[in-house]
């Protein structure tokens, strides 16, 4: 097998914080620094971008799309998602998911994207979305993120319904802070500025997996003095900032056949430009060596702590990965 070559893009995911914060900053300041650092291909995520959704109006995609023109960047992927308690009391059925995601398709064939990011769908829709893919022209790629993990058996189930189809028009998009090896320090940095006890983050660390469910590590921190800090922490802790003491590295390789790009995640570089929670050389070493032919889409999300520092985190992560990749001669 001939090893891989990688390209890289930006999500706009990543400028959160001072796209909420600061009036002033838009579109336009965003594709300036994506011209910046030499960036041609972006991800949109719907709701954030534009007031109507799941079906923007014609001046909402037009504007964008001048914008792209006049920056000479390309709409890669746009983020969609299902979200089947929108209608309070109602779940939706798999008529109305399906219209849903037909809608999303919509607007991502109108923007001239190659992808729909999408979250997990049921495994009885695969097959269903794979031919409505096929008809608007746009591929799905289901994302895996954290708590999940590509060997959960859930996620393997999902990898084989994709493979039963024999459709190239849905696949996966692992996220890679499914792979957090360890808290980053913000976060712990975080929680102690908002009051927690040192020593009950120190518990709630270091026995994470050792047998506890959120609820049960919730009543043994309740039980040694904890409050709404260290619920909060446990709640993240168990969620969307997971860590696991050893990446899924095994499990990366598994699904890499199914997988159409990758979500850069990170939190925080320093000035060495290393990411020491997230194994990004060994994911795409591996990624390298398995033969992808794809693209890693850098994604900051140091929002979450409330930092406004996008435009620097983001060009650190840039750098990172091209020094990664070179290393691997694996830049495309």
């Amino acid at each position: 097998m001939s090893k891989g070559k990688i390209d890289i893009a930006v999500t706009l995911y990543g400028f959160t914080e001072q796209w909420v914060s600061d009036p002033d900053f838009g579109l336009e300041d965003m594709f300036k620094l994506l011209n910046k650092w030499g960036i041609k291909k972006f991800e949109v995520i719907a709701p954030q971008t534009f007031a109507r959704y799941p079906l923007p109006s014609d001046e909402e995609i037009e504007r964008l799309l001048e914008l792209c023109g006049k920056y000479g960047v390309q709409p890669f992927s746009y983020g969609g998602y299902l979200d089947v308690g929108k209608i309070t009391g109602h779940d939706l059925d798999d008529k109305e998911a399906l219209h849903e995601i037909r809608c999303d398709m919509i607007t991502a064939r109108r923007l001239g994207c190659e992808y729909l990011r999408y979250t997990p769908l049921p495994l009885h829709l695969i097959g269903d979305v794979a031919r409505l893919a096929e008809t608007y022209g746009v591929k799905v790629a289901m994302e895996i993120h954290s708590p999940s993990k590509p060997s959960d058996p859930n996620v393997q189930a999902l990898m084989k319904e994709i493979q039963a189809t024999g459709s190239s028009w849905i696949g996966l998009l692992p996220d890679f802070g499914c792979f957090i090896e360890k808290p980053n320090p913000l976060m712990i940095r975080r929680y102690l500025g908002m009051g927690a006890k040192k020593e009950l983050l120190d518990f709630i660390v270091e026995n994470r997996h050792n047998g506890y469910t959120e609820e049960s590590m919730w009543d043994k921190i309740r039980q040694m003095g904890g409050g709404n800090v260290e619920r909060l922490a446990i709640s993240e802790l168990f969620g969307f900032l997971s860590f696991a003491p050893k990446a899924d590295l095994e499990g990366f390789a598994s699904i890499l056949p199914v997988c159409f790009y990758f979500h850069g995640k990170f939190f925080h570089i320093d000035e060495d430009l290393v990411e020491t929670t997230i194994p990004y050389e060994d994911l795409l070493r591996i990624a390298v060596e398995g033969g992808f032919n794809g693209t890693i889409m850098t994604e900051y999300e140091g929002h979450c702590f409330y930092l406004n520092d996008a435009e620097e985190q983001i060009e650190r992560h840039l750098k990172m990965t091209r020094n990664i990749l070179e290393k691997l001669d694996a830049l495309a």
